[in-house]
């Protein structure tokens, strides 16, 4: 997604700080952005008190923030009318009352990265299902453990958050798995009514327990809010087949993993898929509850949307919010979160 020639202004080489680990993963498409625009892109320390200094001392009136969490600093550091530009969708690690307090605008990047976690999700799914992150390492461990698997047509998954990402995993998993799918959310069932064949689901429901119940496999999509933080927990898993596989693609926060824990390990449950965790990087939240020390359980850093496409679209998205909002004003972008 390029920059509008008519961002070409004279800005006397204004910075816009960018997380670190955001400017690696996509510091080409940075690059071209300073190239394209006049802005200065740099990349700086990710912790608070440093990035609140570099604000200072670069006289920066934006951050384009990874997920670490801001609490202090950052909302006092950023000029009225500054930016913080989440690299990403989920944007629970800005604290947005505390922005809009200090006069601050936040925004996020929805859309650019739909493909990329639902692409993740289907990966987890058909590893659990044929069980390859355990086979691989088993081969070439020099073991011959043919381990029988089982297929995907057929069987039934329910997305929990059946917004953009769930319905884009919806199509893959319906038209091209042959699964059977149930979109479960909060809106009503009217919002969907003509749009089962174009999306893909079997059927669509608000009753989130008589879908958990009846699913192979259970995909977390949701937002974090207070409502749905450790909604994964002992009495969710209960109502889950024995058979059943959660999926975690959203949020570290929305699962218990002690709770989590306990089910893979009495076999309450048969495995689980995590993307995301509540400490990022991992760390377990009871010592004697380490996840990674389990069999039945698929694990990755993180990675849902990290490909070299989302990376590129997420980048030049951050960066024209921007942009926008500091020369069209905060009513032009029409990602911001905080209004």
């Amino acid at each position: 997604m390029a920059i509008d020639q008519t961002f070409r202004l004279d800005k006397g080489m204004s910075t816009i700080l960018v997380s670190e680990i955001s400017y690696k993963k996509a510091q080409s498409t940075f690059e071209k952005l300073q190239q394209e625009t006049g802005y200065v892109f740099q990349p700086t320390d990710e912790s608070e008190s440093l990035l609140a200094e570099a604000i200072k001392a670069n006289n920066a009136k934006a951050f384009i923030a990874d997920i670490y969490p801001y609490t202090n600093e950052l909302y006092t550091a950023l000029p009225k009318g500054g930016v913080i530009a989440r690299y990403g969708v989920g944007h629970d690690s800005v604290d947005k009352q505390k922005a809009t307090a200090n006069g601050l605008h936040v925004a996020n990047t929805p859309g650019v990265l739909d493909n990329a976690v639902a692409e993740h999700a289907c990966w987890m799914i058909g590893n659990t299902a044929r069980h390859l992150h355990s086979l691989h390492p088993d081969t070439k461990a020099k073991n011959w453990n043919p381990i029988p698997g089982v297929e995907l047509r057929g069987r039934k998954v329910a997305i929990l958050g059946f917004g953009r990402i769930g319905q884009n995993l919806c199509r893959k998993l319906s038209f091209g798995f042959g699964m059977e799918v149930t979109g479960v959310d909060i809106v009503d069932e009217s919002v969907f009514a003509d749009q089962q064949a174009e999306i893909g689901f079997t059927k669509y429901t608000q009753d989130r327990d008589a879908a958990i119940a009846e699913a192979d496999y259970i995909v977390l999509l949701m937002a974090v809010v207070p409502a749905t933080k450790h909604i994964v927990n002992s009495e969710f898993l209960k109502k889950m087949k024995s058979t059943g596989i959660l999926v975690n693609s959203a949020r570290g926060a929305l699962v218990c993993e002690n709770d989590l824990y306990d089910a893979l390990s009495s076999g309450e449950i048969a495995g689980a898929a995590l993307d995301v965790f509540e400490a990022e990087p991992y760390q377990p939240q009871d010592a004697a509850k380490d996840l990674r020390s389990l069999d039945n359980i698929l694990m990755t850093p993180h990675v849902g949307s990290n490909t070299a496409e989302s990376n590129a679209a997420m980048a030049s998205t951050a960066a024209k919010n921007i942009i926008t909002i500091l020369e069209q004003g905060p009513d032009a972008c029409e990602n911001i979160v905080n209004r």
